[in-house]
């Protein structure tokens, strides 16, 4: 077992306090200059997401934990498949087990990004949001804590750090389910863009349910819910499947 070492802990997690202190740094810029329509609050994540990733993806460059070769296009596009499978799967196992009902932040959070526009919510959700976060906690903190830990316990490390920052039951389950998944991805298909296009593709299943009836057979009853659940599971397993074959 790997000796603690604290300094080694806050190695791990210092790139999320900086993140988010730079973050704050940039909201209160953009607080004090922009009016607050109804959907202010994923706009201003948004602009503070853009504001921040030159920063991360230098810093990232600067340890590269992955990229020791050459991205491989089908990895990714496997990758973008199985997380969106998953991401569906996952969903509907939550909302059968109706964890939601333990957490009232969550609701909060629904009405704070899904406003009902669209195009803002497939561009902050869905390509800007998951572009930041896999570079900061697969490609940050999941780097660090692998050349500390190991692979399998960083993979622990990293979903589970990722859950906490999310505040709310439903979603600290979610991430840190799903963030076991994304090192998965990133670190078999040797790239941060593999975690990267899953994440993309789970978001924009949770966009497409939320502001879209692509989603509503489910609500013919348990039955339906459980069938597709086992379905994007196993195909979310025969992605893995196939990135672990070919690597």
């Amino acid at each position: 077992m790997k000796q603690f070492k604290p300094m080694q802990l806050w190695n791990v997690l210092y790139p999320v306090f900086l993140y988010y202190a730079v973050t704050i740094l940039i909201l209160s810029v953009v607080d004090f200059f922009l009016p607050r329509p109804m959907d202010f609050a994923l706009l201003r994540q948004l602009i503070t997401s853009v504001a921040v990733f030159p920063f991360l993806y230098k810093w990232y460059r600067a340890e590269l934990f992955f990229e020791k070769k050459d991205v491989r296009i089908p990895f990714i596009a496997v990758a973008f498949l199985t997380g969106g499978c998953f991401a569906v799967a996952l969903n509907n196992l939550l909302g059968m087990v109706r964890i939601e009902d333990y957490s009232a932040s969550y609701g909060q959070v629904e009405q704070t990004f899904y406003t009902g526009r669209l195009l803002i919510e497939i561009v902050a959700l869905c390509v800007v949001i998951p572009l930041v976060e896999e570079f900061l906690y697969r490609g940050m903190v999941y780097g660090r804590a692998k050349a500390w830990l190991g692979v399998k316990p960083a993979a622990v490390v990293s979903a589970v750090i990722f859950g906490v920052v999310h505040m709310n039951l439903v979603q600290f389950v979610y991430a840190a389910v799903f963030g076991v998944l994304l090192a998965y991805l990133a670190e078999q298909g040797g790239s941060i863009w593999c975690a990267v296009a899953a994440h993309m593709a789970a978001n924009f299943t949770s966009v497409l349910r939320a502001e879209t009836g692509v989603f509503s057979f489910l609500e013919r009853g348990m039955a339906v819910q459980a069938v597709v659940m086992l379905l994007m599971f196993g195909a979310a397993a025969g992605g893995v499947y196939w990135i672990k074959c070919l690597k």
